[in-house]
């Protein structure tokens, strides 16, 4: 117990600074944080999954530019 009495002091401020400083959060501060952090990467960036489709739809676009492409090569060929 002595030791406790010795050491409260020290204690005392380290918690005022703690609390003072807020040094660690709270659940609801927590979520807060992440939503807000959640928000600025849907911002940023997409999802896997949007991503591929959209890919998937630009290749079949493509490949349909090109087919359009070799046919209009083979009527000028043709005529």
């Amino acid at each position: 117990m002595d030791k406790f009495i010795e050491y409260a002091p020290i204690i005392i401020v380290v918690l005022g600074f703690i609390l003072q400083n807020n040094i660690f959060v709270k659940p609801d501060t927590m979520k807060d944080e992440f939503a807000k952090f959640e928000h600025a990467m849907e911002k940023k960036f997409v999802l896997k999954e949007t991503h591929d489709l959209a890919i998937s739809e630009m290749k079949s676009d493509i490949e349909e530019i090109k087919d359009k492409i070799n046919r209009i090569y083979d009527k000028l060929m043709a005529g």
